[in-house]
């Protein structure tokens, strides 16, 4: 097999998307731009991101495999001179069908290229390498959905505008990339390396795009760790790369940021030689507190800042401090290092991966050997987050290549430590400290109430006394709004007398944050490339630390997010309480009852304002809360309302008038879209179920004008994206699970015990009972009294016997409409043993079985009777009725139950009578 052949088989051998899905897609020789022959192979993987990675970590195995040197992987020469035919690709460049490699545009060119391989001659497309990608946000504009539109399996929807992802549960933003990654460290192995056997330290690691070729670079990231020493971010050459002393020893660059008990450490080689940064006064960052670093280079310096000079981590609970604010700024030299660059260095430009928590490769030996002495640092045993390159939010999710580690953390993770935040609330602070913290926009108990905006009319404005003294270093606006308008004040915070001001503003259509710290003039930030005065509801968040500036806008990635790192001169503003806060403008006065706006914002909506981490109140909706209330307001209404702007607007068949608030456009409406079918233009509805929107194996059914998607057992949300948490395995603390199984088995214990005791109690019930049936044997002819069933009542209907010929209740009509009343109870069971063994002994009538009833039925008296045998304890005997005491008594009723008391010789002599009177 040819070269070619082998090296598209062995790449196949390590790609899990299918054997089919690598191929060839062209051959250049490059032998007059080496002095080498040399030729660049150009493949192709669909449905896998990182295939270059993938190649790079295994070129030397793919060297061995074909039997041919590979020098480089994903490394090529930027067309520097061909910038101005550059210009002409921009529509591809524009529209995503270019790619940058190794800090490099690349695109298909016109033509073919041959190349002849002697026996036979190799055909492809040709590529064209354009001139360096751009160094600013590169956020790609997806106006159709691709493989790489949706990251982490969120499906791509086309929509008017453009594209939409549908994200799964745990990821961010618009194109659902994964912001945290856990490292679990690493240990010892044997590994072969370059023919000599030794001992390499691996662990966890993972690889993402390089850092961009820019004179201007700021790099940012967030860890939790135990660990005082750890790799964080290496980007350089790996263990196969050249050296000094060979021909191919241009390239030098290395980054390597790591931790050294516990403070971070900066080794930096742009080409011009290595240049060290440690900021060894700073406190430890090995705490298991989310800690943030910042590097930055520019103009030949690099700077390095922790925790933006704040002397603790970002992510604390805003509680109010214990001081009126801080009257002195932090140390700048226990959180912020800086030093020069030789002069020949420029551009950071590897061309090589990015890698996050450790090395996958041993350094070069000419940097364990030259410079500063160095060994390979150990891996990260704990989490990062929020890792940016030049504002763009890295992807850290499941495409990246990565070994021991994953996307995640759960040790800083609400729902593993047993904390629900539900749907609009998210997870915040460090382990030990972890709490829910309401979305914009939501509020109340659980996160679960809509918070009410506000409609600012023309001349408004909203003054607010705060309950509360925010901090002198530190202060943060959040809000979300929604207007046409192209300028306005959103939220101004000023000192005493307005001589430093803190204003989030819109200027020309761009948000802004405009910061003034006397005697310092006045400096601005803007989100110069994002469009957020477009009648829709946008997040802003904005924060300062001292001098430096941050600033974000809904998922706050590439253009939605900027910043400016400037510590410098004064840090401090004092925030006036009780006059210093303003909504919507600030007011002028002119006179006694006239005023203007200053810069005002009108025909506009505000919701959900939090100053310093604290939600402040709104007004009318909302005029006082426990961190502040609205001390003047005017021009304001609630809600967010707007009167129809389709009134008096047709638009031509089929399309109709859309209101989008206080504006409209022509078209089809929610799901529907235009069909030309039958050469005749009409709006239909839209299948939106073939783009598969229902994640988790969730059913899509088609409606009109929309769709709804039916979940599994265990998944939830408009797009079965949610975890339910009754179906949710939680993973509760050790100390919870051992107190759940020691209560679970002493409960078990218990209802054992009270089982095992009434079985105990039933066995002895039957045992009385077989013993009463052997001495009553002899009577199973006979009725016994003690057969039925003890304490019971009831009323049978029986025929009354005849007195004297005549019917009992003639001579006594009090009772002429009782029939029975038969009473049977357990106390009346203990009846005398005599008396049973005589009904046992001598035959009797049925009228001498009814007056016996009657001996039955008196009280336990006498003491005869209290130790009568206890044969019939378990089986009592029947008890009488009136009717009897009426034949006993010639016919005459007892006037109550309390006179049918008699003594046992009494009724001895009853039963004589009865029986001369039968005779």
């Amino acid at each position: 097999t040819s070269i070619l052949s082998r090296l598209v088989e062995a790449a196949r051998a390590w790609v899990e998307v299918g054997r089919g899905s690598v191929r060839a897609v062209s051959v250049e020789s490059l032998e007059e731009l080496t002095t080498s022959p040399s030729t660049r192979v150009w493949l192709s993987s669909s449905g896998m991101a990182n295939f270059d990675q993938l190649l790079m970590y295994r070129k030397h195995e793919l060297s061995q495999v074909i039997g041919v040197d590979i020098k480089d992987v994903g490394v090529i020469t930027c067309n520097q001179t061909g910038y101005e035919n550059a210009r002409g690709d921009s529509h591809e460049v524009a529209h995503g069908l270019s790619r940058c490699i190794s800090g490099c545009r690349a695109t298909l060119g016109e033509g073919f290229s041959v190349v002849d391989a002697n026996t036979s001659a190799l055909v492809g497309p040709r590529i064209k390498v354009l001139t360096t990608c751009s160094c600013g946000n590169t956020t790609p504009d997806h106006y159709t959905c691709t493989p790489y539109t949706c990251l982490n399996g969120g499906r791509c929807i086309p929509t008017p505008t453009g594209t939409r992802c549908i994200c799964p549960h745990g990821t961010w933003g618009s194109r659902c990339k994964v912001l945290v990654r856990h490292f679990e460290g690493g240990g010892t192995e044997q590994v072969f390396e370059g023919g000599v056997h030794g001992a390499s330290r691996v662990g966890g690691w993972a690889w993402v795009a390089p850092i961009p070729p820019c004179a201007d670079v700021h790099l940012s990231l967030e860890v939790l760790t135990r660990s005082p020493a750890a790799t964080l971010l290496y980007s350089g050459p790996d263990h196969g790369a050249a050296t000094p002393d060979t021909e191919d020893s241009s390239v030098r660059e290395l980054l390597l940021l790591e931790l050294r008990q516990g403070r971070p450490s900066l080794l930096l080689d742009m080409g011009g030689g290595p240049v060290t940064l440690t900021l060894n006064a700073s406190s430890s960052l090995a705490d298991n507190t989310w800690h943030r670093i910042d590097l930055i280079w520019r103009d030949e310096l690099v700077e390095m800042i922790v925790d933006l000079c704040t002397g603790g981590g970002l992510d604390e609970s805003p509680t109010p401090p214990a001081s009126p604010a801080h009257t002195t700024p932090p140390d700048a030299h226990t959180c912020r290092g800086a030093t020069r660059l030789p002069r020949a260095a420029r551009v950071f430009n590897t061309g090589g991966p990015l890698q996050v928590g450790g090395l996958a490769h041993s350094l070069p030996a000419h940097y364990m050997n030259e410079g500063p002495s160095i060994l390979r640092p150990p891996h990260l045993q704990g989490c990062l987050r929020n890792l940016r390159v030049n504002g763009q939010l890295v992807d850290l999710g499941g495409g990246v290549l990565s070994r021991a580690s994953y996307p995640g953390c759960p040790a800083a993770d609400c729902l593993s430590n047993g904390l629900y935040c539900g749907l609009h609330a998210r997870c915040r602070g460090s382990p030990g400290s972890l709490r829910c913290e309401c979305q914009a926009g939501w509020g109340g108990p659980g996160c679960a109430t809509p918070t009410t905006p506000t409609t600012f009319l023309l001349n408004s404005y909203v003054k607010l006394a705060l309950s509360f003294t925010p901090l002198g270093y530190t202060t943060s606006i959040s809000l979300r709004f929604r207007t046409w308008r192209r300028r306005g004040e959103l939220v101004v915070v000023t000192s005493q007398h307005g001589r430093d001001r803190w204003a989030v503003e819109v200027v020309g259509g761009r948000v802004c944050v405009a910061l003034r710290l006397h005697p310092r003039p006045p400096t601005s930030l803007c989100l110069t490339r994002a469009t957020l005065t477009d009648g829709r509801w946008h997040s802003l968040a904005a924060a300062r630390y001292g001098s430096a500036v941050l600033l974000s806008a809904d998922d706050g990635d590439g253009d939605l997010y900027n910043a400016s790192l400037v510590l410098e001169g004064r840090q401090l503003l004092q925030v006036d309480k009780q006059e210093g806060v303003h909504v919507g403008g600030t007011p002028e006065f002119l006179d006694v009852s006239v005023f203007k706006i200053e810069s005002d914002f009108f025909d506009g909506c505000m919701d959900d304002l939090r100053i310093s981490g604290r939600s402040v109140p709104l007004p009318p909706a909302t005029n006082s809360s426990a961190w502040g209330q609205a001390s003047v307001y005017k021009g304001v209404e609630s809600g967010c309302g707007a009167p129809s702007a389709c009134v008096n607007v047709s638009c031509r068949t089929p399309l109709t008038c859309v209101d989008t608030w206080r504006s409209y456009h022509c078209g089809c409406g929610e799901g529907r879209v235009v069909s030309t079918s039958n050469s005749q233009a009409t709006c239909e509805d839209e299948d939106e179920c073939v783009w598969r929107p229902c994640l988790n194996g969730g059913t899509c059914f088609n409606t009109q004008p929309s769709y709804v998607c039916a979940c599994p057992a265990g998944f939830r949300g408009q797009h079965c994206h949610l975890p339910d948490v009754g179906e949710t395995s939680l993973k509760l603390p050790l100390g919870i699970l051992v107190t759940i199984v020691v209560w679970c088995t002493f409960l078990l214990l218990l209802i054992c015990a009270f089982l095992l005791h009434q079985h105990h109690r039933r066995s002895a019930l039957r045992r009385g009972a077989s013993h009463e049936k052997e001495d009553t044997v002899s009577c199973k002819e006979q009725v016994s009294p003690c057969s039925r069933t003890p304490n019971l009542l009831e009323l049978q209907l029986l025929k009354p016997p005849r007195a004297n010929g005549q019917p009992a209740w003639t001579k006594n009509p009090n009772i002429a409409d009782v029939d029975v009343l038969q009473v049977e109870v357990a106390t009346l069971c203990n009846s005398a043993e005599t008396h049973q063994q005589q009904k046992c002994s001598t035959p009797s009538t049925a009228s001498q079985h009814q007056r016996e009833g009657h001996q039955n039925l008196r009280p336990k008296d006498s003491g005869t009777e209290r130790r009568s045998s206890s044969g019939c304890a378990n089986n009592p005997p029947a008890g009488d009725d009136l009717r009897n005491y009426a034949y006993e008594g010639d016919g005459s009723s007892p006037g109550s139950l309390s006179s049918c008391k008699s003594s046992r010789r009494g009724a001895e002599k009853g039963s004589k009578r009865n029986h001369k009177m039968e005779r």
